[in-house]
């Protein structure tokens, strides 16, 4: 049997009661967190421009476009919703499975719960659950991810959670549901290409993930049928995506029982995750020994090799990055931003900020070096970052950061992610309000007593 056989099994069978209380605890911060960085990725570039086409577009009035407050048909909905979600890559993140877990599952099954109606808080979370679950298995699995296969994995794993979240929460029968995944598997796409360029398309391609999941499950329920063997086919996804290599064991292993979502990262920095462990300790050098970017010689950051292709290659452009959307993915710009003003925030991707020459000097003496030792270690994942910054007069200083804050291990409180949310608010494209702001937070508090979810939309628009 295909494992899309054990996926619907356990997502049909999965129910809220049955999820362990820190479970629904998390699974309702990252909600509020995935909910914070779509209202700011509202204003980014190229969200306008793609709201406003699907709102031209019109259709049935199902879904709303989250800020920009027109229904469209669902699928159309999610991916607006899901691209604002990737738009300043301020969402959450599973180390491990190496993908962003919450952005299309969160505004999927928002989307969902709004064209349905009635779909209360505990089967909305309950959606939320199993969709990161399969999502992180199928992200563990693989042997090599984007990093070194060049395809964008969350778009894959991100459409077929999406349709088991979608399916669930239309209560599609097993057949149905396998359909879905089948449907799901002739659409997927999405490579790691428009990332490294830094394009815009790096942000509506999450959105096309999401939408695709949606679509599938509301075609299968229209009794659209699809291939059956799924991932273990003959031209499965893992044959023809991975060439079979994947351990069948991680694929399914704990599902019902283990739960990968208290292993998801929320991130304190909205830039490519891969930059995060060289912030980090850019800012610990920063803070502990006083550096002063005009003494700095030179910066050498030493990484694995797929950080290294991500956001460090071709080093004369991520040096020099000239948009939001190249910045995101740049490690010099990052880097130099960390120690020339004390932080790495939203607004640090203006196109004036992205400009000002003191961190575009520093950012020309970052050097990223690939570390023998480190990809030995982390070849797979993303592994740590050692700085190094050799001053002017000789002296010379290093940190290594193996763990960033916001990692389960070393959490963001509920109170910093209320903070994280209520700064994503200055970045929406249309003011919300306190108002809206603090019936959203306490409406995600008590998600588990809310009638109808659809209400949640209520505060975004």
């Amino acid at each position: 049997m295909d494992i899309a056989s054990d996926y619907v099994d356990y997502a049909r069978g999965s129910r809220f009661q049955d999820l362990p209380p820190e479970v629904v605890d998390y699974a309702k911060i990252l909600i509020l967190d995935t909910l914070g960085v779509i209202i700011a990725g509202s204003s980014a570039k190229g969200i306008g421009t793609f709201a406003d086409l699907l709102r031209d577009w019109g259709g049935k009035p199902e879904s709303s476009i989250f800020i920009y407050g027109d229904k469209v048909p669902a699928p159309n909905a999610v991916a607006g919703n899901a691209a604002m979600a990737r738009a300043n890559d301020f969402d959450a993140f599973h180390e491990k499975a190496m993908v962003h877990i919450t952005a299309p599952i969160v505004p999927g099954c928002l989307a969902v719960a709004e064209k349905i109606g009635g779909i209360n808080g505990q089967d909305f979370l309950n959606a939320i659950v199993l969709g990161i679950e399969i999502m992180a298995r199928l992200g563990l699995s693989l042997e090599s991810l984007f990093l070194k296969t060049g395809f964008q994995t969350t778009n894959h794993i991100g459409s077929f959670g999406n349709a088991l979240a979608a399916g669930k929460l239309l209560q599609l029968d097993r057949q149905k549901m396998i359909h879905a995944l089948g449907i799901t598997y002739g659409q997927i796409a999405g490579t790691m290409q428009t990332s490294v360029e830094g394009t815009v398309m790096v942000r509506l391609q999450q959105g096309f993930a999401a939408q695709i999941g949606i679509f599938s499950a509301i075609l299968a329920e229209r009794g659209i049928d699809g291939p059956q063997e799924v991932f273990q086919g003959k031209f499965g996804y893992f044959p023809v995506f991975h060439q079979n290599r994947y351990d069948p064991a991680l694929a399914t292993r704990g599902l019902g029982r283990e739960y990968e979502i208290t292993n998801v990262s929320i991130k304190s920095f909205p830039c490519c995750f891969l930059c995060h462990f060289a912030i980090s300790a850019m800012l610990q050098l920063r803070q502990e020994e006083k550096i002063d970017p005009q003494e700095v010689e030179q910066i050498r950051v030493r990484i694995n090799q797929g950080v290294f292709n991500v956001v460090c290659d071709p080093l004369p452009s991520k040096r020099n990055s000239t948009t939001a959307a190249e910045a995101l993915f740049s490690l010099p710009y990052t880097v130099a931003s960390a120690l020339v003003r004390g932080h790495v925030t939203l607004e640090d991707f203006t196109v004036e900020a992205i400009q000002d020459p003191g961190v575009r000097e520093i950012a020309q003496k970052v050097t990223p070096v690939v570390d023998e030792e480190i990809e030995k270690q982390y070849g797979r994942a993303m592994g740590p970052a050692v700085v190094e910054v050799s001053l002017k007069n000789g002296r010379k200083t290093s940190r290594r950061v193996d763990m960033v804050k916001g990692h389960p291990q070393n959490p963001m409180s509920l109170t910093e992610c209320e903070e994280k949310f209520r700064a994503c608010l200055r970045s929406s494209a249309k003011p919300l309000g306190e108002r809206k702001a603090s019936a959203l937070i306490q409406a995600l508090r008590n998600l588990e007593t809310v009638s109808d979810v659809s209400q949640l939309v209520d505060y975004l628009r």
